[in-house]
């Protein structure tokens, strides 16, 4: 008989803020996704009025903080989508 496992998942439904310190172009990116809902770096380029560069750094802020998911686009497998995560 196999022994019960505890599984600890206050880690995988903590509640996502964006108090967390993020620099200001990545609150630009964030309020951006909020408004539109999902969306691909391109078309965050195309909306945002920042250098290609900084909305790189700016997703992978937002990556590294766990308020967005990046997913594979599949009408252009070169392509992510970027969207907001849930909270739970």
């Amino acid at each position: 008989m196999a022994a019960v496992e505890e599984i600890d998942v206050s880690r995988e439904f903590r509640p996502i803020t964006v108090e967390k310190k993020i620099p200001p172009s990545a609150r630009v990116v964030y309020d951006l996704l909020k408004k539109n809902g999902p969306l691909t770096a391109k078309d965050i380029l195309r909306q945002c009025n920042l250098a290609p560069r900084t909305v790189r750094y700016a997703l992978k802020k937002l990556l590294d903080g766990e308020l967005i998911r990046r997913l594979p686009n599949l009408s252009d497998m070169r392509q992510n989508i970027y969207l907001l995560r849930e909270v739970n």
